[in-house]
């Protein structure tokens, strides 16, 4: 079966680091860069599929906050759009930079890093976060085991290390799991919505995901109070995006709105993501895009495709990767190696976080 790429909510994965990061950025037209790759290396191109920085890198992870990780040599370091490399390659791992600050791994620690490539945490860390909303969760060695809390951008933690896990915060409130069940807190970490929770994934547009009754339970969507809004009877369901979230129920997904409501009269074999008004779908074993009228907009005719962001979308053509524009148009022609983890790298940054 032909696999939409990219729409799995999951951690972003940059470099080798264990981050989860993102939020959309603005970006001068002249400066949008798209990570690609060529012959097996990494490189940048602008918008018209012109390289603007070679493809030369072992890996690399996309542009955030005007630079973007590479690596060289087995090292991470940094570059500006155009392509200087302006904090060297010396770090076992490094993320994106989400609100000035980057975590990096050095043997089995990490910290955190600002736009300097000076180091302004601790090297303490087992895994970090991205910062969101001035805070990132990180996770220490306690004596009674690993705990999760949160710190500021000065290092120091707003709030102490006592979960199990814990997630980012988003519209105000953050994830968190205490014994087997997950709840949520505020910035000051005061408990907000007690764990009673299988799973509690972030807030989007006003809902969070969440399963009830253990692992085999079923999915529903809970506000900012804590009340089940749209009730636990799904099999499975991504986040909300653009108002827009995919929710299985007998094998099959339909799409839903913030009430509750079926958008559209038709199902689908797997889920999938709005962005910009459009989503990709599979129709007879092709990928096209569809708008929430559920209208084709551009025909299936793709083996793989992703979602659009600012303005493109990646669309893969025999074995190659190629952009196309809103209307359907091909505005860089599929010439690049088709990589499903650097696609996933834009979905899960422009759909999770921002």
């Amino acid at each position: 079966m032909r696999r939409m790429i990219g729409l799995a909510l999951a951690a972003l994965l940059l470099c080798t680091a264990c981050q989860r990061e993102g939020t959309k950025v603005a970006e001068k037209a002249d400066s949008y860069r798209l990570l690609v790759k060529s012959q097996g290396k990494y490189g940048f191109c602008d918008r018209n599929g012109q390289m603007v920085v070679p493809a030369q890198y072992e890996n690399a992870s996309i542009f955030a906050e005007g630079l973007a990780a590479v690596r060289q040599n087995g090292k991470d370091g940094y570059i500006d759009v155009k392509g200087n490399m302006v904090i060297p390659p010396r770090f076992d791992a490094g993320s994106i930079f989400k609100e000035d600050r980057a975590a990096v791994k050095n043997g089995n620690r990490w910290s955190y890093i600002d736009k300097k490539g000076e180091q302004v945490t601790e090297s303490r860390y087992v895994f970090t976060f991205a910062f969101t909303e001035g805070l990132s969760s990180v996770v220490v060695i306690e004596k009674d085991g690993y705990k999760a809390g949160y710190i500021g951008k000065d290092g120091k933690f707003a709030i102490t290390p006592r979960f199990f896990d814990a997630s980012y915060f988003s519209e105000g409130l953050a994830s968190v799991r205490i014994g087997k069940q997950r709840g949520y807190i505020d910035k000051s970490g005061q408990m907000i919505i007690e764990p009673q929770y299988f799973e509690a994934g972030a807030f989007k547009d006003g809902l969070a995901r969440v399963k009830i009754n253990g692992k085999y339970g079923k999915v529903g969507f809970i506000d900012h109070k804590g009340a089940l809004v749209i009730p636990a009877q799904y099999g499975n369901a991504t986040n909300f995006n653009e108002g827009v979230a995919a929710v299985s129920k007998d094998g099959k997904w339909v799409l839903i709105d913030t009430k509750g409501n079926q958008i559209m009269d038709r199902q689908f074999d797997s889920p999938t993501i709005f962005s910009e008004g459009l989503a990709p779908v599979v129709q007879e074993k092709k990928i096209g895009y569809m708008d929430k009228q559920g209208k084709m907009v551009i025909a299936p005719k793709y083996e793989a495709g992703s979602i659009f962001v600012n303005g493109l979308a990646p669309v893969k053509v025999g074995e190659k990767c190629g952009y196309i524009d809103k209307k359907g148009e091909m505005v860089i022609k599929p010439e690049f190696d088709w990589d499903g983890r650097l696609i996933d790298q834009y979905t899960s940054y422009y759909t999770t976080f921002h």
